[in-house]
């Protein structure tokens, strides 16, 4: 993961610092420079011009530069607070928008950023709905998102998680989560949790199926090698470990190999997002997982079980939305 620039949106609220916060720890891992963003939501003043009411003075000539000078400055003093490097504080970028998620999006793509730093809490979150604008710039990003709650700190940073299933998707996850385990010293492990569907009628309890556990890792490590395989330009493989579900991923580059070790976790769950959020709360320091990034009526009526751990967890989480050829 080749991390030189990165964005921060902000709100400019207290609980939306934590991103902010965390700009000094990825400035000293990737060396990278940090642009702020601020975007005043449109809603929040009275229209597109005073004229309608019979006050001269006009919205874009008169109104909006103010506004926009005077966030400018309140970012450029929440920088001066929190990144310490001089040389390593950005732009800072001050757009008005009636949708402030759609114009993050425009400047991610328009700035080339290798991740985005968002805080799950903002001015108007809701547990609920994990903060609408954040919601929608994970699943529409094709840069790297990190949300957090709170500031991040390197020793904290000890077990990267990642849950996948024996999709392609949810395997190109593990390049990421491998380059930040390097960054950060940190161990890896690969989550799979198998759904079991039963019936639930009449207050009838959902049965109980016995997994074969060492099958369903032969099966993923086999999936894990034929991805590798057919995507050689990440240049990874698979190497045996000695111990139960224990393995290593190796990166070959320019003649070198650097490896980390991995342990594979089996769990089942009648859903697979209850089971990934418990596990992730109880053991994981950070998670990194892909979204397909659905919208429209298949997301409103059966959801990801990315959205659903998205929305829920406690932990700081990295969001990819892989593009791979088919």
């Amino acid at each position: 993961m080749n991390v030189k620039r990165v964005l921060i949106p902000t709100d400019l609220s207290e609980k939306s610092n934590a991103a902010l916060k965390s700009a000094d720890l990825f400035i000293d891992k990737f060396d990278c420079t940090v642009d702020l963003m601020h975007v005043i939501p449109l809603s929040k003043y009275l229209g597109d011009s005073f004229d309608k009411i019979g006050v001269p003075l006009s919205m874009d000539k008169d109104i909006y530069p103010k506004l926009i000078e005077n966030q400018r400055k309140e970012l450029s003093a929440f920088a001066n607070e929190h990144i310490k490097k001089k040389d390593k504080r950005g732009e800072y970028i001050v757009n008005i928008d009636r949708k402030p998620s759609d114009s993050i999006l425009r400047q991610i793509e328009k700035g080339n950023y290798d991740l985005v730093i968002m805080s799950a809490k903002g001015d108007h979150f809701a547990d609920f709905f994990h903060g609408s604008a954040t919601d929608k710039v994970i699943r529409r990003s094709k840069t790297p998102v990190l949300t957090l709650s709170q500031k991040m700190l390197s020793d904290h940073i000890n077990t990267i998680v990642v849950p996948c299933d024996f999709s392609n998707h949810s395997l190109a996850a593990i390049p990421l989560a491998f380059d930040v385990a390097q960054k950060f010293g940190a161990k890896l492990e690969l989550l799979n949790v198998i759904e079991m569907y039963a019936h639930d009628v009449h207050g009838i309890e959902p049965t109980t199926i016995g997994v074969d556990e060492e099958a369903v890792y032969g099966g993923l490590k086999g999936r894990l090698n034929s991805f590798f395989d057919d995507y050689e330009e990440y240049n990874f493989s698979v190497e045996d470990g000695e111990g139960d579900f224990q393995d290593a991923l190796v990166h070959h580059e320019n003649g070198e190999e650097n490896r980390i070790g991995f342990k594979t976790i089996i769990l089942k769950s009648i859903a697979a997002h209850h089971e990934i959020i418990e596990y992730a709360n109880e053991n994981a320091d950070l998670v990194v997982m892909s979204t397909h990034g659905r919208t429209g009526l298949s997301r409103m009526l059966l959801g990801s079980t990315t959205e659903q751990v998205i929305q829920h967890l406690e932990k700081p989480q990295i969001t990819i939305k892989p593009e791979l050829k088919e």
